[in-house]
């Protein structure tokens, strides 16, 4: 293992930010770490964690340049990515650190691996589209095709089940999706197909839930599977929260008008942005009613020969996906630290498939999530 003598820095101290900065305090324990964020109560949790190595730093840093000379890796949580800015990568790149992020839409993508060439002239490596779905789904994908290297398609599927609204840029990120083009790989190009909408439903069989009926997703996964692996036939993304009817529920809402991120309304004398009013919405309802079950998140890879469902990989935990995303994107991180990837610009197809997902599931049992692991299972009816 790498030297954990280090300096990492953590941009974007919410709910995913500070899960995965909890699992790296743990396992890097000479490892120090500071934290950007412009929300002073976000720090002050991050900083609880162990006020020892933490330290916080209240700036914008789309305002104010980080001085980043001295770090090892900074990890970027600060969403929503769909606004396309490779600025955080760019000061990585000038100060010669590794970056990593978490990036699931597909505008993100693009602006960071577009950096490839600056990448490797500086010697730095940008890994992006970590953590959950993309991140670890890309690091299951890679593994299918080791162990079936005669399957020519990737299906990735995710179902989210959170009993909080979480924070707002996931929720702007989720309403988003819904009318953001989805990019399929088919063939040899991409095809753009509707987003997070019922026409595009399809139903798979899944471990814990039984029949789930997914949507097409505008996530990552597909144009860095892609780029990796270009003689696929097929890749795509489904998603669906869970229960059944919030999937139609947010795929309506983003298209009447709050999945459009330059839409704000006049009250009165007051500009108001619309997703912030319905994320007040949902945490007022959800703050007068009772808790009275557990999250869950799931997410299975399948591996196609044709239209057929050669293997799949699955797993599953008892929490929002805020956990796993933290969970994964800790295990990718330390992948990176510990296995010196090549520079230049990323997925994480770049890091290795099994090692990294078998970090993943030993720092999941270190904390009681992800039960089962990742089960491999071979054939799957769709």
């Amino acid at each position: 293992m790498a030297s954990t003598d280090i300096t990492i820095a953590v941009v974007g101290a919410g709910e995913m930010g500070r899960s995965a900065l909890a699992h790296l305090a743990r396992r890097l324990p000479d490892a120090r770490f500071r934290v950007i964020d412009l929300n002073a109560n976000n720090l002050a949790k991050a900083v609880a964690l162990d006020p020892r190595r933490i330290t916080a730093e209240q700036i914008n840093y789309r305002e104010t340049t980080p001085d980043l000379r001295g770090v090892a890796l900074v990890a970027n949580f600060a969403g929503p990515f769909y606004l396309g800015s490779n600025a955080l990568a760019r000061i990585a790149i000038a100060a010669g650190c590794d970056y990593f992020d978490i990036c699931d839409d597909t505008e993100g993508i693009h602006p960071i691996l577009d950096l490839d060439l600056d990448a490797k002239a500086a010697d730095v490596t940008l890994v992006t589209g970590g953590g959950n779905s993309p991140g670890t789904s890309n690091l299951m994908a890679k593994r299918l095709l080791e162990l079936n290297p005669d399957a020519d398609g990737i299906r990735i599927v995710w179902v989210a089940d959170d009993v909080d609204p979480g924070g707002l840029a996931p929720l702007r990120h989720m309403l988003h999706m819904t009318v953001a083009s989805c990019p399929i790989w088919q063939d040899g190009r991409f095809v753009d197909a509707p987003g997070f909408v019922p026409c595009t439903a399809r139903t798979h069989r899944l471990p814990v839930l039984g029949d789930v009926e997914a949507y097409n997703t505008a996530h990552s996964e597909t144009i860095t599977l892609a780029r990796a692996f270009p003689h696929l036939r097929h890749i795509s993304v489904q998603g669906a929260l869970h229960p059944a009817w919030a999937s139609e529920a947010f795929s309506t809402l983003g298209r009447i008008g709050f999945g459009f991120s330059d839409l704000s309304v006049q009250v009165g004398e007051h500009t108001v942005d619309p997703v912030e009013v319905l994320w007040k919405v949902l945490w007022a309802r959800h703050d007068i009613r009772p808790n009275v079950r557990s999250g869950l998140s799931l997410q299975q890879v399948q591996a196609l020969a044709g239209d057929d469902i050669v293997a799949t990989m699955t797993y599953w935990d008892r929490a929002n996906m805020a956990r796993t995303t933290g969970l994964s994107a800790a295990s990718q991180i330390i992948a990176m630290l510990d296995g010196n990837p090549p520079s230049g610009a990323w997925g994480t197809e770049v890091l290795p498939a099994q090692p990294t997902l078998a970090l993943f599931e030993e720092i999941s049992a270190e904390i009681g999530a992800v039960p089962d692991g990742i089960l491999l299972d071979t054939p799957v009816a769709a």
